[in-house]
């Protein structure tokens, strides 16, 4: 049996350490697969885990963000110095212990799932290994990044994208590389809810995901503003936990939103599922998307969905008028516009969410799983 060995930064709640465990749980179906985890962060893995992957951690520390964040917000010089430091040793043990086990690895298949992880890869990984990279962030490909991938990505044999705008941004930057196999292959969904209502929902606009800048939730409250001048009686529901809360309540309040948007915290994925399954919209105003579960997960709970049309993304899922709406990026008070419409309208939900629950369809673990066993071979 061949092995497959996944190395991953850590496996704390977050979309990346979602696909990596998805696709562990897929591929443990024919191959031998274990999890390389750099930290173990306290609760994970995060999501559920088929025994049968074998998991192995690399260092016993975990970084000390929120620590050396804390001595900066109390301007305390020692605390911050002692910090610091602390943080470039264990960034420093990282590196070391990532480059120390790509080349320890001489078989099977290794795939890994970041930017400064590839690039390890490529310069260390044993030639008798297939050496599948992947992007899971819009890097946006800036100029230090696309110099990095023309440079360091030489020996990597399967470059996986997202998105087909990745995926041709990707061909442009590696035109000169000719031995690296570029393909897509997107996130899926490891399973399909079943007995999905379309009727009888609940007067609620629903989004999830890490309450981070990126996110873009102060441009949803913000749009809520007038849906909830419009239409009092709906509510918007953010469901997540991050940095960003105290700012976002903040703003509520200032808008006199506290009755209308609902912060109810982090949730476990059957409590999503099922948040999604009494939604009547879905809500995406993040900056940027590559390809985020969320998106995928209303989808398969018909909710019709509204979103920003940044650079990736939304636009590969969403069929704009069919399975929801394409708003241009920034453009507030469109974007308020189209939920109402959805709002005002019950047939236009139920069209749009028929087709939204289609649309999941291509993403399901069957029709990707083909792809990942097809690349990955007996």
């Amino acid at each position: 049996m061949k092995t497959v060995r996944i190395l991953a930064l850590h496996l704390a709640f977050g979309g990346v350490e979602k696909a990596i465990i998805s696709m562990a749980n897929l591929l443990v179906e024919r191959y031998d697969v274990e999890i390389i985890s750099v930290y173990d962060m306290p609760n994970a893995p995060a999501y559920p885990l088929d025994q049968r992957v074998r998991l192995r951690y690399l260092l016993r520390e975990v970084p000390n963000r929120a620590e050396w964040k804390a001595a900066l917000r109390a301007k305390k010089p020692a605390a911050f110095f002692r910090e610091s430091l602390k943080s470039v040793r264990i960034l420093q043990d990282k590196k070391r212990a990532v480059r120390q086990t790509i080349r320890s690895i001489h078989d099977g298949v290794l795939i890994t799932t970041r930017h400064e992880d590839n690039l390890v890869s490529s310069k260390y990984g044993d030639e008798a290994v297939l050496k599948i990279a992947q992007l899971h962030h819009d890097h946006r490909f800036k100029k230090h990044c696309a110099d990095e991938m023309r440079r360091g990505y030489g020996r990597i044999d399967i470059l996986a994208l997202l998105t087909p705008v990745l995926l041709e941004e990707a061909r442009e930057i590696m035109a000169e590389n000719r031995h690296t196999r570029l393909v897509l292959l997107p996130n899926f969904l490891e399973r399909l809810p079943e007995n999905v209502p379309l009727e009888g929902r609940e007067k609620t606009v629903l989004t999830v995901g890490r309450m981070a800048p990126e996110k873009g939730y102060d441009r949803l409250i913000r749009c809520f503003k007038a849906v909830h001048e419009a239409r009092p009686d709906w509510k918007l529901r953010i469901l997540g936990e991050g940095e960003e809360r105290e700012k976002l309540e903040a703003l509520r309040a200032e808008l006199g939103l506290e009755a209308a948007v609902e912060m109810p915290g982090r949730m476990d994925s059957f409590q999503i599922e099922e948040e999604m399954k009494r939604a009547s919209v879905f809500a995406m105003t993040a900056l940027s998307d590559a390809l985020g579960y969320a998106i995928l997960e209303e989808q398969s709970c018909g909710l019709p969905i509204v979103a920003f049309d940044v650079r990736v993304g939304p636009g590969f899922v969403i069929r704009d008028g069919v399975n929801g709406f394409l708003v241009p990026d920034g453009d507030e008070a469109a974007f308020s516009q189209r939920l109402l419409e959805l709002i005002d309208s019950p047939e236009l939900r139920r069209r749009t969410g028929e087709a939204a629950l289609r649309r999941a369809a291509d993403f399901s673990r069957e029709k990707i799983g083909r792809q990942w066993f097809a690349l990955i071979g007996e």
